[in-house]
């Protein structure tokens, strides 16, 4: 009956740590469990070994039961590498859920039965198979309600993440000592001690809940946000495209006097003249830039756009760009960067005196590197906003810093002799 009893604690085991393979991976991969099965039943057979060799030391005490923790965290780190951290949280958390159901079921018969919890924890018998059994039972059905109730939840914000880390902590420590006091007395009051241990679990679902409902709230607060930019920048762009619609009409009233007065020096045979004539405009050619050209249309395009709005609000503006053909970055990342960082500069350019802007692209080893620079006078590292409507403050830096991150880039500010730059570099 003994070999029975230890059969079943390893399969209890067992499931207990599979089980953890599947509760952390709906927080950390979102993705089909059969992912990496085959190393989750290794690693939890391995793992069930370890700890029914503790058991037949000692089945219960404050030693076995850190013992019987560390597994589950080092496994779960093991299998998450690139997650360590995580992991290690989701898998406190998990052990907070294992140690609620055997909480409950092992109160639960002390009050129904009048089994001492010291007989279950401590003594191999059949009470303690029921609970083994029960408890697992139970913690697999909490495991895979948390699964397909929150796997396909965003990811959770950090903050509300660390809230429930601690709050977690000081849970894990008040259950383990009530576990234990139940252990070491008798006469303890096992109703208390099951309405205590339902009331943490439904607590803890709660929150759970609670936290992943304001990280969607967060999120869906953030896209709205978004949504008013691009909005903004849309309207933007329309008034830019009247604005460039209108350039073009006046180069072509310019463009048909010229064509006159040729036709006039060219009726009085007046070759000299006509020779003067076309060297003149050949002359401010090359002193006004027209449309730069730097291997990538939609670039050209940002570029001669803000262009003709800092010449038209008298700010000197500086192009040496060149992209280069190997360069995968999106038209629409472009236009997020290039359009959020130039009108910054345009915006702080406003009230300077003798303004300039100067941009610079170009490829440095493996990396695309977009500098622009501007003069300041005040030093706003902060990038604090100085338009009227502050909700937007921010949302076009976190654009240029989201899209960055997209291509694993880095992204920096550097304020010096009373000019303000802002960096970007992208791999290649």
């Amino acid at each position: 009956m003994s070999r029975i009893y230890w059969i079943a604690e390893y399969g209890a085991t067992f499931a207990e740590f599979f089980l953890s393979t599947i509760f952390c991976s709906t927080f950390i991969e979102k993705t089909n469990l059969n992912q990496k099965l085959y190393l989750r039943v290794f690693a939890s057979i391995i793992a069930a070994v370890f700890i029914l060799i503790t058991n037949h030391i000692e089945l219960y005490s404050p030693i076995t039961a850190i013992v019987g923790f560390a597994p589950i965290v080092l496994m779960q780190i093991l299998l998450y590498p690139e997650h360590k951290i995580k992991a290690a949280i989701w898998s406190l958390i998990y052990l907070l859920l294992i140690a609620m159901a055997d909480g409950i079921i092992v109160s639960t018969l002390f009050y129904a039965f009048h089994i001492p919890t010291a007989n279950i924890y401590e003594e191999m018998s059949l009470y303690r198979l029921v609970a083994v059994a029960t408890s697992k039972i139970f913690l697999m059905f909490l495991t895979v309600i948390l699964n397909k109730l929150l796997a396909r939840k965003g990811v959770l914000q950090k903050k509300y993440f660390v809230i429930l880390f601690l709050i977690t902590a000081v849970m894990l420590i008040l259950t383990v000592t009530i576990t234990f006091i139940d252990i070491q007395n008798e006469s303890v009051n096992s109703y208390v001690s099951t309405l205590f241990f339902f009331m943490m679990l439904f607590l803890i679902i709660i929150i759970f809940f609670g936290a992943f409902k304001l990280t969607t709230h967060y999120e869906d607060q953030q896209q709205l946000k978004l949504t008013m930019l691009k909005n903004e920048m849309l309207e933007q762009s329309m008034e830019e495209t009247e604005q460039i619609f209108e350039i073009w009409q006046q180069k072509l009233h310019d463009f048909k006097h010229q064509i006159i007065d040729l036709m006039s020096l060219a009726e009085h045979d007046d070759i000299e003249g006509i020779k003067r004539y076309l060297a003149r405009q050949n002359d401010l050619l090359g002193k006004k830039l027209f449309y730069y050209k730097t291997g990538n249309d939609t670039v050209d395009s940002i570029l001669y756009i803000k262009q003709k709005m800092a010449e038209n609000s008298g700010i000197a503006f500086i192009i040496n760009a060149e992209i280069p053909e190997n360069c995968k970055i999106a038209s629409e990342h472009f236009v997020s960067i290039l359009g959020n960082l130039l009108d910054n500069a345009l915006q702080a350019s406003a009230d300077e005196e003798a303004p300039f802007i100067e941009v610079k692209i170009k490829q440095v080893e493996e990396f695309l590197v977009i500098s622009i620079s501007n003069k300041c006078m005040k030093n706003n590292i902060s990038l604090e906003t100085t338009k009227s409507d502050k909700k937007l403050h921010g949302i076009g830096l976190n654009s240029i810093k989201r899209t960055v991150r997209r291509y694993n880039g880095e992204f920096s500010i550097i304020y010096k002799n009373n000019v303000f730059s802002t960096n970007v570099m992208i791999p290649i």
